[in-house]
């Protein structure tokens, strides 16, 4: 429950974000920079799971 509460908090936070990006114009510059922070949170996930698989041993 309580993760699903933070997951659309989270949601709503980034819509407002988007919807004010848009009326600035910006949204383009919005999405790129949400793409390099998930880009880079998907490389410290792999950089994680790649230690875990190797020390797990």
């Amino acid at each position: 429950m309580k993760g699903t509460l933070i997951v659309g908090a989270v949601l709503a936070y980034l819509l407002l974000l988007a919807r004010s990006a848009w009326k600035q114009g910006e949204l383009a510059q919005f999405v790129r920079a949400l793409g390099i922070v998930a880009a880079l949170l998907g490389f410290i996930a792999l950089v994680v799971w790649g230690w875990i698989a190797v020390m797990g041993r």
